[in-house]
C-alpha cells in the first residue's frame, strides 16, 4: 500500500505542475521555448534529468552488472560531448534566436533540407519515447502487478497530459522535479545496496577481478559511445531546445557543462548499484533486469517505491522531452509554414496540443504492438542524429559548405548507417564489418559535403 501512495503522489504532483502552467502559456513561444526565459537552474535541472534516462539507468547498470566497470563508459562517454558542446554550440545556436535545429538547418541548406531534417529527428523522437513506454511499463508491471498494456497506457496518459497543458514550461519544472527524485533515490539505492554487499571490500571479495578492469569493451565501443553522445546532444532538438529555451548564451553553456559534470556522480552511482547486483544477484539471465531485481528484492518497502518512481521519473523525463521537441518539430517545421502561415498563437497553441496528443498515441501503439522490434526502434533512434551532424557542424564551423550538399548528405549518411547496421556491421570479415555504423553515417555525409565544397568553387 504504501508504495502504491508514493507512486500516486509523485503522479498527482506532475500533473498539478502541468495544470500550473497550462494557464501561464499565452504564446507559441512560451509553449515551445518557454518565453526564452528559461534560467540557469531550471535549464540545467531539465536538461540533465532528460539526458539520465531509463537506458542510462537500466542499460547502465545491466552493462556492468555484465561486463564490470568497463559499461561505466555507456554513461561516462557522455561527459566529454556535454563539455565540448557546451562551450563550442550551444551559446552560438541561442545567440541566432532559433525555435528548431532543423530552422538552423533550412537556413544554411534550404527548406527542403529543413523538412528532411524534422522528419528524420521526428521518427526518431516518437520511437524513442515508444522505448521510454515499454521501459516505465515493464517496471510499473513489476512494482504493482499491472499488466503492461495498464502501465504503458497509465505513463503515457500522465507523461503526455502534463506536456500537453503546459508546453516546455511543465515539461522543466516537471524535469526538475524528477532530477531531485531521480538523483536522491538513486543515491539512497546506492547507500543501501553497499551495506547490504559489505561495502567496497564486500563488492571486491565478492565479485573477480576482471569486473574491476576499465579494459573490457576495447576501444571502439566506448568511442562509439562518445561519438552517439556527441551526435545526439548536437542536433537533437530534445536536448538543445534546452539551448534555445534559454535566457541567454551563458545560461546554454551552463546547462550543458552542468549535465556534463554531473555525469560524474550519475555515472559511478549507477556502476556501484551494478557491481551490487552482480555480487548478490548473480547468473540473472537478462542483465537488464540488475538494477529492477536490485531493488525489488534487496530494499525495503517504501523505499523500493521511492527507487522504482526515481527510474519511472527518468523515462517520463525522457518523454516528455522527446513528445514536446517532437510536436515543436512538427508545428514550426512542417505544418504552420506548409498548412498554416499566419496562424494566431491560440491556433498554434490549439495545433500542438492536438500533435503532441497525436505523438503519444503513436508512440503507445509502438510500444505495444511491437515490443519485440525494440532494438531495432532504439537504432532508428540513433540514424538521424548521426546523419544530421556533419553538415550542421560544418555549417557552422565552415563557411565553405555549398547549400546544395546538406540535403544529400544528411539522406546518403542515414542510407549509409542504416545499410550498414543490417547488412554488414559484425557480419563480414576485415576493417568494414567491424566499423560501427555511427562512424559510418557521418563518413557518409563528409564523403558528400568535401567534394561538394570542393568542386562548386566557393570561396
Amino acid at each position: 500500500m504504501l508504495d502504491i501512495i508514493i507512486f500516486a503522489a509523485y503522479i498527482g504532483l506532475v500533473l498539478g505542475i502541468g495544470r500550473y502552467w497550462s494557464k501561464r502559456v499565452r504564446s507559441t513561444e512560451d509553449f515551445h521555448l518557454c518565453g526564452r526565459q528559461l534560467g540557469k537552474l531550471p535549464a540545467s535541472l531539465s536538461l540533465a534529468a532528460t539526458e539520465f534516462s531509463g537506458s542510462g539507468l537500466i542499460g547502465g547498470a545491466g552493462l556492468v552488472y555484465a561486463i564490470g566497470l568497463s559499461g561505466i563508459f555507456w554513461n561516462y562517454a557522455a561527459i566529454p560531448a556535454y563539455i565540448l558542446l557546451g562551450f563550442l554550440v550551444a551559446p552560438r545556436l541561442r545567440r541566432l534566436q532559433l525555435t528548431t535545429i532543423p530552422e538552423y538547418i533550412g537556413t544554411k541548406f534550404g527548406v527542403k533540407t529543413q523538412r528532411l531534417t524534422a522528419v528524420l529527428e521526428i521518427i526518431e523522437a516518437v520511437a524513442f519515447v515508444a522505448v521510454q513506454i515499454l521501459v516505465s511499463a515493464l517496471l510499473l508491471s513489476a512494482l504493482f502487478g499491472l499488466s503492461v498494456p495498464q502501465a504503458s497506457l497509465l505513463v503515457t496518459a500522465a507523461f503526455a497530459i502534463y506536456t500537453m497543458m503546459g508546453g516546455l514550461w511543465a515539461v522543466v519544472w516537471t524535469d526538475a522535479l524528477q532530477y531531485v527524485v531521480l538523483m536522491a533515490g538513486i543515491i539512497i539505492a546506492v547507500v543501501l545496496a553497499l551495506i547490504a554487499v559489505g561495502g567496497i571490500d564486500g563488492l571486491h571479495n565478492s565479485l573477480p577481478e576482471e569486473h574491476f578492469s576499465f579494459t573490457q569493451l576495447g576501444l571502439w565501443t566506448p568511442l562509439a559511445w562518445g561519438a552517439l553522445a556527441l551526435y545526439s546532444y548536437g542536433v537533437d532538438q530534445a536536448y538543445m531546445q534546452r539551448a534555445l529555451a534559454a535566457k541567454d548564451a551563458e545560461t546554454a553553456r551552463f546547462a550543458y557543462i552542468f549535465t556534463g559534470c554531473n555525469y560524474v556522480v550519475f555515472g559511478g552511482c549507477v556502476a556501484i548499484l551494478g557491481l551490487a547486483a552482480a555480487s548478490l544477484l548473480p547468473g540473472l539471465e537478462n542483465e537488464n533486469q540488475a538494477l529492477p531485481e536490485l531493488v525489488a528484492q534487496v530494499l525495503p518497502e517504501g523505499v523500493r517505491a521511492l527507487i522504482m518512481t526515481a527510474i519511472i521519473a527518468a523515462t517520463m523525463s525522457t518523454s516528455s522531452s522527446f513528445l514536446a521537441a517532437a510536436s515543436s518539430l512538427a508545428v514550426q517545421d512542417l505544418y504552420e509554414p506548409i498548412f498554416g502561415e499566419g496562424s494566431s498563437d491560440a491556433r498554434q497553441i490549439f495545433h500542438s496540443r492536438v500533435i503532441t496528443a497525436i505523438f503519444a498515441a503513436v508512440s503507445l501503439v509502438i510500444s505495444l504492438v511491437f515490443p519485440g522490434v525494440v532494438s531495432l526502434v532504439v537504432f532508428a533512434t540513433l540514424v538521424a542524429p548521426a546523419a544530421i551532424f556533419i553538415p550542421f557542424i560544418l555549417s557552422i564551423f565552415w563557411d565553405k559548405t555549398p547549400a546544395h550538399a546538406g540535403f544529400w548528405a544528411i539522406l546518403v549518411s542515414a542510407v549509409a548507417g542504416c545499410s550498414s547496421q543490417i547488412f554488414w556491421y559484425e557480419q563480414i570479415p576485415g576493417w568494414l564489418g567491424a566499423m560501427h555504423p555511427l562512424f559510418v553515417a557521418p563518413l557518409a555525409a563528409l564523403a558528400v559535403m568535401i567534394p561538394a565544397a570542393v568542386f562548386s568553387g566557393k570561396k
